[in-house]
C-alpha cells in the first residue's frame, strides 16, 4: 500500500518530469501564424522532379513544425527554391568492367521569403544528398531518388525554421 507522503512524491515526480519543457517540434507558429510552399524551379537536367520533392517538402512541413500549411497567396511566410542539380555516379564495377552499383546526388536550394513584402528571411539553405543503389531492378535508382528527396526536405525545413539565436 502506497502511504500519502510516497504518493504525494510520485505525483510531485512525475509532475516535474512532464514539465522539462522537451519538444520534438521546431514551434514555428510562435514566429509565424502560417507556411506557404511553392512549387520548386527545376535547373537539372532530370526532369519532372518537382512533384516528388513538393511531396517530401510537404511532409516534412507536416511532421516537424507546428504551424498551418495554407495556400500561398494567404501564408504569412513562403518557402521557395530550387532544384539546382541531379547527377548519376560512376559506380563500382566488378572484374569483368560490369557495374554493380551506383548512385544519385541531389542537390536543392531553399529560403524562406515574407509573402507580404517578398523580403528574403535569412540566407539561402543549400542541401545535398547522395544515395546509392545496386543495378538490377529499374525501381532501385527511384527508390535512391526518393530517399535522398525525403533527406534533402528534412534538412531544409529543419535549416529554414530552426530558431536563430
Amino acid at each position: 500500500m502506497i502511504g500519502p507522503s510516497s504518493l504525494t512524491a510520485l505525483v510531485l515526480s512525475c509532475a516535474l518530469l512532464g514539465g522539462c519543457g522537451y519538444s520534438t517540434g521546431l514551434r514555428v507558429s510562435e514566429r509565424h501564424s502560417s507556411v506557404g510552399l511553392e512549387f520548386f524551379g527545376n535547373d537539372a537536367y532530370e526532369r519532372d522532379l518537382e512533384r516528388p520533392f513538393d511531396d517530401e517538402m510537404s511532409r516534412a512541413l507536416r511532421d516537424l513544425s507546428d504551424a498551418p500549411i495554407v495556400d500561398v497567396s494567404h501564408a504569412e511566410v513562403v518557402v521557395r527554391g530550387m532544384i539546382r542539380t541531379y547527377l548519376r555516379r560512376s559506380g563500382i564495377r566488378s572484374l569483368e568492367n560490369v557495374l554493380l552499383e551506383t548512385g544519385v546526388t541531389i542537390e536543392v536550394t531553399a529560403a524562406l521569403y515574407d509573402r507580404a513584402s517578398g523580403r528574403r528571411l535569412g540566407d539561402n539553405c543549400k542541401a545535398t544528398a547522395a544515395v546509392g543503389y545496386l543495378v538490377g531492378e529499374a525501381e532501385n535508382e527511384l527508390e535512391a531518388r526518393d530517399r535522398a528527396l525525403k533527406h534533402i526536405a528534412e534538412e531544409l525545413v529543419l535549416d529554414l525554421f530552426a530558431p536563430r539565436k
